[in-house]
Formats: structure tokens, sequence, C-alpha cells
């Protein structure tokens, strides 16, 4: 930690406080040379979401439940030139912010970037291949095929950022306006900032926007539903017209 951190680690939190410890222990004992700060922004739990979480980072109370808002406002509070933005219930390897930041570092193109995301619920068998470890799970078939969902749209230059871990260069942060607040009837404002962030890249004619295929997160399955997933995207072909006009929309608003 330092009073200068090169990497701002933003979490948002509403009624966490069964998995917000574990999230905020994963990120605090982090094994990296790199300065970094810890940040939550609660939409005004009413558990001990806010009384954990203070054990371990900066937390601020924002006006408003919105997961958008909530990350917008805290911003200005933070000082990385990194932004990494984690979900309560997401787990980062002990080396993912020093990996993580070094690959930026490398490579001046990257504007931002998602690393692959493993579900599980708490049971899991590992092993090791080479230097590689890989993770079975329940939801082992799910995990494969949304890494060659992801893999594919990036290779054919449309990438889609996860949710639950997106990594971007401050000034990209604002070049495109940061999170898109949704009608609270949509869901995917991580489609609307990857979309943003696909026009930025057009526009500057430059620029990397990925899914990393060798370094990943675990994220808990809790949400993981048939109903939920087909919503989704029947929100995004219904309302295209508003996803593509926030998206669109490069001004910045706190």
């Amino acid at each position: 930690m330092s009073n200068n951190p090169k990497i701002s680690v933003i979490i948002p939190t509403y009624n966490e406080e069964t998995s917000i410890k574990t999230t905020l222990t994963a990120v605090k004992n982090q094994i990296c040379d790199i300065s970094y700060e810890i940040i939550v922004a609660d939409g005004q739990s009413s558990d001990k979401t806010v009384s954990i979480a203070k054990n371990f980072a900066k937390v601020y109370i924002s006006s408003k439940k919105s997961k958008a808002y909530q990350l917008n406002g805290v911003i200005a509070k933070t000082s990385g030139d990194l932004l990494v933005f984690l979900d309560a219930d997401t787990l980062i390897a002990p080396n993912f912010l020093q990996r993580i930041y070094r690959i930026f570092e490398k490579d001046k193109e990257l504007l931002a970037c998602s690393a692959r995301v493993k579900y599980y619920d708490g049971k899991a068998i590992s092993f090791k291949l080479g230097t590689q470890k890989f993770m079975i799970t329940k939801f082992f078939f799910l995990n494969l095929s949304m890494h060659i969902y992801y893999f594919l749209k990036s290779l054919f230059r449309y990438p889609e950022l996860i949710g639950c871990n997106i990594i971007v260069r401050r000034d990209i942060f604002f070049k495109v306006g940061g999170f898109k607040q949704l009608p609270t009837n949509l869901l995917g404002i991580d489609k609307v900032f990857s979309d943003s962030l696909i026009l930025l890249r057009n526009i500057m004619k430059n620029g990397k926007i990925k899914t990393l295929n060798f370094i990943s997160v675990l994220t808990s399955g809790r949400y993981l539903n048939t109903r939920r997933s087909l919503r989704r995207i029947n929100d995004y072909r219904s309302n295209k017209n508003i996803f593509y006009n926030l998206a669109k929309d490069l001004k910045w608003r706190d």
C-alpha cells in the first residue's frame, strides 16, 4: 500500500456479508511489488457488509443502490493508473494484480481486459499440468463454453468484457464515459462498457480489448440460471437502440 497507488481495486457491494471477507482477503494478501489500494463502493447495505469491509478497505457509501452509480461515484477517490473492478464474490489468485499490471505495462496498446472466469460453488478438484493449475467443478462444461465464447469474440475483434472482473486504464475509463446506467429493468452494464470500448478503439484506430487466456478468476455460480441468461439475451435483442445509444455516449458523468 502507498499514498500514490498504481492500481485501484474497486468492489461494489450490497448485502454481501457472506462473501465479501473472502474476496477482500484475497485482494489484501496479494504478492505484489506494485502499490495498490482497495476501495469498496457500498449501496447502503443493511447487513454487516460495511463493518466487515472496513477491516480491509476504504469504504464509501453510495447515495444510490446501482452498480454503475456506485462504481462511477468512487472513481474520484481513487489514484491508480489501472482500475480493477471486481464483484464482491470474485476471488483472485495471489499474483493476480502483479501479472495484470505487467501485461498492461508490456502492451501499451491494451486498453482493457478481463481474465477468464471459472464459476464455482466452493467445491472443486485442482491439479497442475506443467506450470498451469487447473480446476474442475460442476460448472466445468459451462466454464469451457464461456472460454470458447469470449475467445472467439476477441478473435473476431468484437470482444465482450466479463462483468465480475474488468481491468481498464484510468484514462480510457474516462474516455469511454465510465459505466452507463441502464434502465432498472435491463441487465448488461458490462456489455455496454465493452461496446463503448469498441467504439473508442474504432475512433482511435488502434488499441486492444481482450479476454486473457491464461489468467483466471473464480466467481460464485449463485446467480447462474437459465431464466436469467435468457433474460439478458432478450434484453439486448429487444432493446438494441437503448444499448447502442448508451454505448456511443462517451461523455464522462460522475
